[in-house]
């Protein structure tokens, strides 16, 4: 086996096959996870009609502000297709309001409308709530290097 797909196995493992198992592949972990952490985000807002994705979106223009969809999808980890449709599905029902950027009017710029942003302050304490649930198995010690090392992970995506 050549060195560069042994150093890809864990510690003393020489067959790939003698070793696997789909409890140990990150992306299996990962996916369930996710849908754990989903789930409870979706008990807490599916309420208020939206889903997950559509809660990212939000989110992330309360953190950073009014900003271009291609720069909002990019900071969601959205396609552009996807994320035209998730502003299109918001801004029908009245959440969010697109205009044209000052620079350059073929792009449009994203942000709430006064409805959007009363709904999404109500949501951000939900959303923490349903962090907290899907991290309570761990000590906080444990919870904090989770989303660091999940954080890495994603960083070095964007690289």
């Amino acid at each position: 086996m050549s060195t560069e797909k042994a150093a890809a196995l864990p510690h003393g493992v020489e067959d790939p096959s003698s070793a696997y198992s789909l409890d140990g592949q990150v992306g299996f972990l990962l996916r369930c996870a996710y849908q754990r952490a989903s789930g409870n985000l979706l008990r807490r807002i599916a309420d208020h009609g939206l889903t997950p994705a559509q809660f990212s979106v939000m989110a992330r223009l309360y953190e950073r502000g009014s900003m271009s969809q291609n720069r909002l999808g990019r900071l969601v980890g959205m396609e552009p297709a996807n994320i035209r449709d998730v502003v299109q599905r918001l801004k029908r029902r009245g959440l969010l309001e697109t205009r044209p950027a000052p620079d350059d009017a073929r792009r449009l710029v994203i942000d709430f409308s006064e409805k959007g942003r009363s709904l999404i302050a109500r949501l951000i304490p939900l959303e923490i709530e349903s962090s907290a649930q899907t991290l309570a198995s761990l000590n906080p010690e444990e919870q904090q290097t989770l989303l660091q090392l999940l954080g890495r992970l994603v960083e070095a995506e964007d690289r």
